[in-house]
Parts: structure tokens; C-alpha cells; sequence
């Protein structure tokens, strides 16, 4: 699949899912969806249309990205029981603070899409990124280093391979 094919392939999808989400849909609706869409794909050619960060679509792929979105859902899961934990308990046991993980990734994308799952997890936030590390605001400092040799980390060192 070319370039071209795919920058069309995307701004069908995030069209598709614009017009999806929107409940009401009538011409200004439909011309703002398309112009965001167009805008994503513009602004994100780059990033996901080159050939150092492109992927051949293959079945193997599609497993380890399927794997990814339940790793990630189960961790999302988890961290949401922890954070609960944490706010219903009387004496709300928090230790917030910044720790550094390695970022063990090399393709930016994939790096991008990292620190954004990291930042998907409830109580923890991506700050700051570069090729070596990820520095992350936790809740509880100790559980930011947890995600370092995590199942999360693992899937995308997986994806990484491809």
C-alpha cells in the first residue's frame, strides 16, 4: 500500500468515525468532519506515512495489535480498581511525584502511541519524552516504575519488531 493509499484509507476511517460520533448529522456537521479529518491527515502525514515507521499490514500484525488494545483495556481497567482504591480509603494513601522510565521504544509512533497509553492509564500522565526516556507524573511514584518491564511495554516492544 502506497502513501496516497493509506493518507485515503485514513481520512475515510476518522471521517467514518466522525460521522459515527456525531448524533445529528447534517451539512455544516459533515463539511466540519471532513475538514478535521483532511486536517489529521495533513498534519500527520509524516509521522505515520514514512518509510522507516511504515508496517506491512500482515495477520501477524493485526495479532499484536489486537493484543495491544486488550493489554491495553486490562491495564486501563486495572489502574482505574487502583486509583479507586486510593480515593475511597480514609487516609488516601498518595505519593504523587515524577519518576523516569527508559523509553525502550525506537519508531516515533510507536513512541507516541506509548506515552499516550501511559497517559490513558488513570492516575498517571506523560510530561516529557525524548529517544532515551519518559518522564511520568504518577499518583504514587512507585507504581510509575512498575511500568517499566510491564505487560504494556512488552506489547509494544512486540509491535516494535514487526
Amino acid at each position: 500500500m502506497g502513501k496516497r493509499q493509506g493518507a485515503i484509507i485514513l481520512f475515510v476511517l476518522l471521517f467514518l468515525f466522525w460521522i459515527i460520533l456525531s448524533f445529528k448529522i447534517d451539512l455544516t456537521i459533515a463539511i466540519i468532519g471532513f475538514l478535521v479529518s483532511l486536517m489529521v491527515v495533513f498534519f500527520n502525514y509524516d509521522l505515520v506515512f514514512n518509510n522507516q515507521e511504515a508496517m506491512k499490514l500482515t495477520f501477524k500484525l493485526l495479532y499484536k495489535l489486537l493484543r495491544l488494545f486488550f493489554v491495553l483495556i486490562f491495564n486501563i481497567a486495572k489502574s482505574n480498581v487502583e486509583v479507586a482504591k486510593i480515593v475511597l480509603s480514609k487516609n488516601m494513601p498518595i505519593d504523587p511525584g515524577f519518576a523516569t522510565i527508559k523509553n525502550p521504544l525506537k519508531k516515533e509512533l510507536n513512541q507516541a502511541l506509548f506515552a499516550n497509553a501511559i497517559t490513558l492509564t488513570p492516575g498517571t500522565l506523560t510530561v516529557e519524552m525524548n529517544d532515551e526516556e519518559i518522564v511520568v507524573h504518577g499518583l504514587v511514584k512507585n507504581s510509575v516504575k512498575d511500568i517499566d518491564g510491564s505487560s504494556l511495554e512488552k506489547v509494544f516492544m512486540a509491535l516494535e519488531e514487526e
